[in-house]
């Protein structure tokens, strides 16, 4: 679906975006708790225990088993066909793109998804490390600066755009079906 300023496509109320939102949390809690199912199947029957991991390689894992899945997942949804991932569904709205919405929609949620990323670094740095040292500092700093970011700007614009949003060329409207 083509994205055109001049269109009164009517951006959705920051209520519906949070309800979104939730419904989206949900989604990927239940993928989380399905993902700890299974890895602790797989550590418990193939490898007699939990193992011991590098910082270097819990980052590797925390990136490959949840922000790239969820970002593959959620690009797909908001990219094509229903231009909705789940929780937006529920809320009624839909993304719109000013053009080739899947590249736009891998753009969307991986700059999305970014704090969420960020935030683990820095926690796994932390662990690892201190959590004082200026990777964990720095990490935490961003994830917490672009959130915050996220959120005002879907408040303060008329739109109720945020961040993502603007990069990505997209809007998340009503869907009037």
């Amino acid at each position: 679906m083509k994205f055109d300023k001049k269109k009164s496509n009517k951006a959705s109320e920051v209520l519906y975006r949070s309800k979104a939102l939730f419904f989206d949390w949900l989604f990927i809690c239940v993928y989380l708790l399905f993902l700890l199912m299974i890895t602790i199947t797989f550590y418990y029957l193939v490898l007699n225990g939990i193992p011991e991991f590098t910082n270097f390689q819990s980052q590797l894992i925390a990136t490959l088993t949840s922000i790239v899945p969820i970002i593959i997942i959620f690009s797909i949804m908001e990219g094509s066909n229903t231009f909705a991932s789940w929780g937006k569904r529920k809320a009624n709205l839909k993304v719109i793109y000013k053009d080739m919405p899947m590249k736009r929609s891998i753009i969307r949620n991986t700059i999305k998804f970014l704090p969420w990323q960020f935030g683990h670094m820095s926690t796994i740095n932390g662990i690892y490390k201190d959590f004082e040292t200026p990777f964990s500092m720095i990490f935490f700093a961003l994830s917490m600066t672009l959130s915050i970011i996220y959120i005002l700007t879907a408040f303060i614009r008329k739109d109720n755009r945020h961040l993502a949003d603007i990069l990505a060329g997209s809007r998340v409207v009503r869907n009037c079906k």
